[in-house]
């Protein structure tokens, strides 16, 4: 699987410009992007002046978006992620739905190949059900679907970002039988300084807060190997580290100033006020 030089490609959910970057790189001409964040509507027109970028793809008709041989859709996370809410496709902001749009478009315009991205939780959401109707639809709709979680880190880039990547091929061009992701290694080792310009003077210092939450999180891995432990999977909350208030009674939320005072509060600072 692999797109020819000259293909044509829109990107949807745009964010940053990911799916572009590496896309054009190949010789793909992006001809419609779409992003609902005002800040990275403007970014990705600094990044990418010659592709017109709109806000919220809902209010685009799909037979308003220009034919393509490729959509990329890095579709909302949230609904799907652990450190959310999880309610999938029952989203209360209706992001869960916006696959379905994603479907609309595919109706309308039957691109070659059709490239996702979501979450690592995705695949395991709602005991695979999630998962479950995203490849069906894909399958209704006429494409061949394999999926792979993968990060950034297995591939010597410094940065652990377990995601979801979903490729599609149109059933009338073949299937996927034969495609194979990236093999990374998962136990690769990467050096964060590897793309740092220690001497650009052009930076915003971490707040002392954000210090203090980075040695906080530091005490908690050195703790947990110390103990022959392994560092857990799930979420953690890294915020209540350090606090001293009572919560056995009554939640702090709910306690009066006189009863926190004098304790520590969020990441072990002294609770004020």
């Amino acid at each position: 699987m692999k797109p020819s030089n000259r293909s044509i490609f829109i990107d949807l959910f745009a964010g940053l410009g990911g799916f572009h970057q590496a896309l054009s790189q190949l010789g793909c001409i992006c001809v419609f992007s779409s992003e609902l964040k005002v800040d990275l509507q403007q970014l990705y027109k600094i990044n990418f002046p010659d592709t017109p970028i709109y806000g919220d793809i809902t209010k685009i008709e799909p037979s308003a978006i220009p034919s393509h041989d490729i959509l990329c859709a890095g579709f909302p996370c949230q609904p799907f992620s652990q450190a959310g809410k999880r309610q999938g496709f029952n989203d209360e902001k209706e992001r869960g739905n916006l696959f379905y749009y994603i479907c609309g478009i595919l109706k309308e315009h039957n691109p070659k190949y059709v490239i996702l991205e979501n979450v690592a939780n995705l695949k395991g959401h709602d005991n695979g059900n999630t998962w479950s109707v995203i490849s069906t639809e894909l399958d209704k709709l006429g494409y061949s679907v394999k999926a792979e979680i993968l990060s950034p880190h297995q591939f010597g880039i410094p940065q652990h970002r377990k995601r979801i990547y979903i490729v599609c091929l149109r059933k009338d061009f073949g299937n996927l039988d034969n495609f194979e992701f990236p093999k990374g290694d998962k136990n690769a080792t990467c050096n964060i300084k590897s793309i740092i310009n220690e001497h650009d003077e052009k930076i915003t210092p971490l707040k002392p807060e954000t210090l203090k939450q980075l040695e906080v999180w530091q005490k908690f891995i050195d703790q947990t190997i110390a103990h022959g432990d392994t560092i857990p999977t799930f979420p953690i909350w890294a915020m209540e580290f350090g606090a001293t208030y009572r919560y056995e009674d009554l939640a702090p939320a709910f306690q009066s100033y006189e009863e926190l005072k004098g304790t520590n509060g969020k990441l072990g600072v002294i609770v004020k006020g």
